[in-house]
């Protein structure tokens, strides 16, 4: 119970792999309490029956940590040190499957928390997929914080762009004003996500010019394009917000999200500005949000 207060809160829920609720050790002890107890009782409370889990537990803990020391220390160049964690490592891990053969029950357990584990933390990212996922906010100069003074509260309207080009913003544009009445500057708001988007949480980075009547907002390290786009807007607070739909299979387009942070970003956008506003007061001016297809 020790070894997972200290892991769960440290791990899990830094990649959206739990509530957040169980960064909290009260909760935490009540749920590990509980699942304790649960084999306490399958197990009848014989410590002769616990006995060859509780080996197995503790032998692969001493294999992995020969492993992680040989290989840190092959990485430092001490190889005879290296060669000799190899060595244990391998005693271990013969010692480990004795183990396992004679007393399969320590696996099976094991593999039971182990199952119930990745089931868990795939459902929790599911549910959280929706949350902004973003940690802080900050900007690239001087020139970007003053600008973003300039066009919060109902001062432009918030264009997601996918191509961060001069003739992409003026096509936009020039679609926008063909189909609708517009009155006001627009912010183009093209968001880059990073190679690592295992983190569910993401500092972003604002870099805002002016492009004429309108302004140009590049937003950098974001590990979803839809929460990136929902946190900006719920930010600016714009008049309204023309959101891009591609016309592909949904099904395709939410996997991606789920799993590289893409995909249908205009309805996605939407259901997580849905998700926030329910929490938000009901007297809260909404902007209007408009869905194009692209």
């Amino acid at each position: 119970m020790a070894g997972l207060l200290h892991l769960i809160p440290r791990y899990l829920p830094r990649f959206g792999m739990a509530p957040l609720w169980s960064a909290f050790p009260r909760p935490l002890v009540l749920i590990l309490f509980g699942i304790c107890l649960g084999v306490t009782i399958v197990f009848r409370a014989d410590v002769e029956a616990q006995a060859g889990a509780y080996a197995t537990g503790v032998l692969v803990l001493m294999l992995c940590a020969g492993l992680a020391a040989a290989i840190a220390l092959w990485r430092e160049k001490r190889h005879i040190l290296s060669v000799y964690c190899w060595l244990v490592a391998a005693v271990f891990a013969f010692t480990v499957v004795e183990n396992i053969i004679d007393r399969p029950d320590g696996l099976i357990i094991a593999s039971i928390f182990i199952i119930a584990t990745v089931v868990v933390s795939g459902i929790s990212r599911y549910v959280r997929a929706t949350e902004l996922r973003v940690s802080e906010l900050g900007f690239c100069d001087e020139e970007s914080r003053e600008l973003w003074v300039a066009i919060i509260n109902k001062k432009v309207h918030l264009i997601p762009i996918r191509t961060d080009s001069p003739s992409a913003r003026a096509n936009k544009k020039r679609e926008i004003q063909t189909h609708y009445k517009v009155s006001g500057p627009l912010a183009f708001v093209h968001a880059a996500l990073v190679d690592n988007r295992s983190e569910f949480l993401a500092p972003l980075q604002i870099d805002l010019k002016r492009e004429g009547d309108d302004y140009v907002l590049r937003v950098s390290g974001a590990i979803a394009i839809a929460n990136t786009i929902a946190y900006v807007s719920e930010l600016i607070d714009p008049i309204a917000i023309f959101l891009g739909l591609t016309r592909r299979d949904m099904v395709a387009q939410q996997l991606k999200f789920l799993l590289l942070g893409e995909g249908e970003t205009g309805m996605l956008v939407y259901q997580i500005l849905l998700r926030y506003w329910e929490f938000t007061p009901e007297d809260d001016v909404r902007p209007y949000i408009f869905l194009m297809s692209d």
